[in-house]
Parts: C-alpha cells; structure tokens; sequence
C-alpha cells in the first residue's frame, strides 16, 4: 500500500546539510493500512489489558490473604459496601476514643462506592473490591491507546504508549494499596480527556461525572482540565466545566462533609500549617507563596516528582501545561504532613497518573517534531523525521518497563528488581490470623487489630482496637501492636493488659500471639477498662 510522504528537498551542501541529510521522510500511513494497524493493535492492548487485571487481581488477593489490607482503608470500604447493600448508605464505624456510626460522606464524599453494594449480593467478599478495582483500571489502556494513536496518528506508536502506561509503576501500586474509590478515577479521566481531545462533549459528560463521584478533590483537576481545554481548543465553553466543578467541590467540602461529619473535614489537620479550617488554609496557601514554594521544592516531593516522571521517560516535562492539570493533586500531595501521600506507592497518585500518561504522549510528539527540525515551528515545516513515532513511543515503553523493576510492584525475582515472589509469600502468622477470624461469627460487633480490620469488616459495627466497649469479640495481634493505622507498642500492651483483667470478656482462642476474647454475661469491668 501506498504510504503519503510531506518531507522537503534536503539541501545537500555543507555539514549543515549532511546533518539535514540524516532525516528521513515524514510519511503517514493511509487509510487502509492505518484501519488494518489499529485492529491489530486493538487485539494488543485488549490483550494487554487482560494481563494486567488478571495478573494485579491475583497479586491484589496474595496480598490479601497475607493480611496486607487493613481496616484502614480497605476494611473502611468493605463497611461501607456491606452496609449500603444491607440499606444502611454508606454507613460505616468512625475510629477514635468516641467511635460512633456515621455515614462515610462525613469522611470523603465518593459515593461510587455505593455502586459496589450490587455486586456484594453476588460475591460478599473484599475480594471481589480488589478484583474488579484491577479490572477497571485495566482499562485505562483503551483510552491510552485511542489517545495515542490520535497524537501520533500511528497505531503502533498508541498501542506501545498503552503498553507503557500499563506498566507504569504508580499504577500498579494504585490497584495493589488495599481499595479506594478515587483509584476509579485514573481510566475515567483518560477517558474523559480522550473525549474531550476528539470534541465528543456528549461521550465526556458520564466519565466527567463519575470521576467526580470518585472523591471530593477530583472536580479540582476537573475544574483545571476545562481550563486546559479552553485554551488548546480556543473555545470558552470547555470553562464551564470548571464552574460545575468549582461549585460541586464547594458544595462537598463545605456542605457535605460538613453535614456528614457534625462538623469539618477531618483531613484538614493535614495542612495545619496553612490554616485550622478548610476556608484558612485556601487563604493561607495563596498569601504565604514563599512558604507554599519551601514546601513544594522540598526534597521529598522532588524525590516524589522524579519518580513520577522518569518511568514516563521525562517525556510529560515537554507538554507542561497538560502537567498543569495534575496541579492541584501536586499542591495536596506536597502541602500534606502525611508522607505517604509523596509516595508512589500510594493511591494519591490516581488523578496525577492521567495527565501524566497525556502529557507524556504531547511530549512525545513535540519531541519527534523536534528531531525533525521542527523547534519552535509547526509541524508542517518539519524538514524530516530523526526518529520514528513508533520508536520513541516504545524509548517510553522501555522506560516504563525500567521503572516497574527499579521502582515498581511488579516481582520479577532477579537481582535489583523492588519486588520479588518473597514480597507475596504467605506466613505461617497469617494461617494463625485465618484460625483467629474463623472463631468469631458472622454479624456479631468486633473490635480488631488494623492489620485483621478487612477481613472482619462485613458487619455493621467494627470497632478498633484498643477501643473494644460494646464489642461482643475482640481480635488482638500483638505481633502487629497498631494504634488505630499507626503502630504504638505500649497503648497496645496496655490496653491488652486491661482487656485480659476484664472479666466481662473471656479468652477463646490463644496462639502465636494471636487473642480472640469474647464478651460473657456478667463480670467485672478491669482496671480503667474504655
């Protein structure tokens, strides 16, 4: 088949021109070989796409059956679905010294996770979050690869672009850090973002709406992307999607959670430095640009950022203001006191990943027009091309590969990989944990170790350990003496110590440092007992 060549004659004098010899002709694939490439292609990422659910749902349940996931967030989560698909919305157990029932929009307002209560009638399992959380986000690579073949106007190029961002280290950590709504939103924002590059307003409007339900901060990158739409497409209607989602944010932090909660946002303490409420710390990030700019360019958050952007192969720093859409995901994730949120191997990354992956594909091209004597021109007056499309998206996909193994989950077992089969092996401890939560009953109120929150979380009432008042059994592991998500040695064996001299509670199963106790009629409360 023919193929359309725009390359320019090539002056042949001088080093200059020796140097212009080198490029090759721009040629563009035609329609039937362009129709022919994308289905075969479209095979590749569908299969891809299968590898990567099937491969992440196992190493999700691995993960599970070694006691990975907590109550912290994944037994939170499993609450919740639980009680929403038995009519009790989103209803959950708060943690502190005054645990009480509430629902979970008083925490974080992503009601999708309602969504989940029809598929707990079929498979009542936190197994069944973690699988289908590694099947959505697998399909990420549909819109990787529609939005890269578009840029790039090769399928091949778009189908290695896919490739890349399924092996994207950030990625992978998302799908295997226990289960969170706001995990959703990395394929819904591809996707709305795909719709949006090709004006398909109508096919945006769901997937817009949906990652918005993912987590109360995602219409900030929502409100930023209409902005960036507004300008690529010189076309002042993408700005209302910034002002629905300026005013569905508003509407969450300030009158949602507030209304959920009896009161803030329990998560502004994180940003304490700015401001003692959420109002205070907006003020105290936009007039405090000195220490807003300290903060920001401190080592750990560059550490953050390299490890964001070299599996990527630097390639999104040549489109910064795509970049700039993830920019209100920056500020959280580096303003926080919380260092888990400048990790990559935390869910914080969900809504950065998208623009990330797109930033990466407009860099990539800007990069190829580069090569081809194209700097600061357009790409109609490219003399040539030094590399092909296709070249540089696999030079991305090669780069991502590097850093699942430098830095990802992925356990390839050979000497300087992060991860190894070990990192999935499954102890004698966790069988012990298996025999411990097999003696307590369906339904009954618990108080549990972080660490054993998720499996015993399908109930209405969980309390956590050391608070135990009301709990008809309580499940201690002092092999992982955790303080709610945080590990305190000492309140743990203090706490043990009452529970042990309460005689209103009675020891039913004892090993490995493994206690179960369950309530009896009658007693006496111990020494100081909650």
């Amino acid at each position: 088949m023919g193929r359309k060549s725009r390359a320019k004659e090539q002056p042949a004098a001088g080093a200059a021109g020796a140097a212009r010899g080198r490029l090759l002709p721009v040629t563009e694939l035609d329609a039937g070989e362009y129709a022919g490439l994308f289905r075969r292609c479209a095979w590749y990422v569908l299969a891809g796409a299968v590898a990567f659910a099937v491969v992440f749902a196992l190493l999700a349940w691995l993960r599970f059956r070694m006691y990975y996931g907590g109550r912290f967030d994944l037994g939170n989560m499993v609450q919740a679905v639980y009680n929403t698909a038995h009519g009790r919305f989103l209803e959950i157990t708060t943690a502190g010294p005054q645990p009480r029932q509430m629902s979970r929009l008083g925490a974080h307002v992503d009601p999708i996770l309602a969504a989940f209560a029809l598929p707990w009638f079929v498979w009542p399992s936190p197994v069944m979050l973690l699988t289908l959380q590694s099947a959505i986000v697998a399909t990420s690579a549909w819109p990787a690869f529609r939005l890269g073949t578009r840029l790039t106007r090769d399928p091949r190029a778009g189908a290695l672009l896919a490739g890349a961002l399924l092996l994207y280290p950030a990625l992978g950590y998302g799908v295997l850090n226990e289960f969170h709504p706001v995990t959703l939103a990395t394929p819904l924002l591809l996707f709305a973002f795909l719709y949006l590059e090709e004006d398909r307003w109508l096919a945006a409007v769901p997937f817009l709406i949906l990652a918005a339900l993912c987590k109360e901060e995602i219409p900030l990158v929502l409100a930023a992307m209409g902005v960036y739409f507004a300008v690529r497409k010189r076309s002042v209607r993408h700005l209302l999607i910034t002002a629905v989602a300026v005013a569905y944010f508003a509407c969450a932090l300030w009158a949602v959670i507030p209304y959920f909660n009896n009161g803030p946002s329990p998560f502004v303490d994180r940003y304490a430095a700015y401001g003692e409420s959420a109002g205070e710390v907006v003020r105290g990030v936009l007039t405090s640009p000195g220490q807003v700019a300290g903060d920001l360019f401190a080592r750990a958050n560059l550490e953050y950022w390299a490890e964001l952007l070299w599996p990527f192969g630097l390639a999104p720093l040549l489109s910064p203001l795509t970049l700039l859409i993830a920019l209100p995901e920056f500020l959280l994730n580096g303003l926080s006191t919380q260092i888990w949120q400048r990790s990559i191997q935390f869910h914080y990354t969900a809504a950065e990943i998208p623009f990330l992956f797109a930033a990466a594909v407009l860099g990539l091209m800007r990069l190829w027009r580069w090569l081809g004597g194209g700097f600061r021109r357009p790409e109609a007056e490219m003399r040539g091309e030094l590399l092909q499309r296709r070249d540089l998206a696999l030079l991305v996909m090669l780069a991502a590969l590097a850093g699942n193994y430098i830095l990802g989950p992925l356990p390839f077992s050979l000497p300087g990989a992060h991860a190894s089969g070990e990192d999935f092996a499954r102890s004698g401890h966790a069988k012990v944990l298996d025999e411990a939560v097999a003696t307590i009953p369906a339904g009954v109120s618990v108080s549990v170790n972080n660490n054993v929150g998720s499996h015993l979380s399908a109930r209405r009432v969980v309390f956590v350990f050391p608070e135990y008042k009301g709990a008809e059994y309580v499940i201690v592991d002092e092999k992982h003496p955790g303080y709610y998500d945080r590990i305190n040695a000492a309140l743990h064996q203090n706490v043990l110590g009452r529970l042990v001299l309460d005689t209103r509670y009675q020891s039913v199963y004892a090993r490995d440092d493994v206690y179960v106790f369950k309530l009896v009629s009658g007693g006496t409360p111990g020494p100081d007992t909650p």
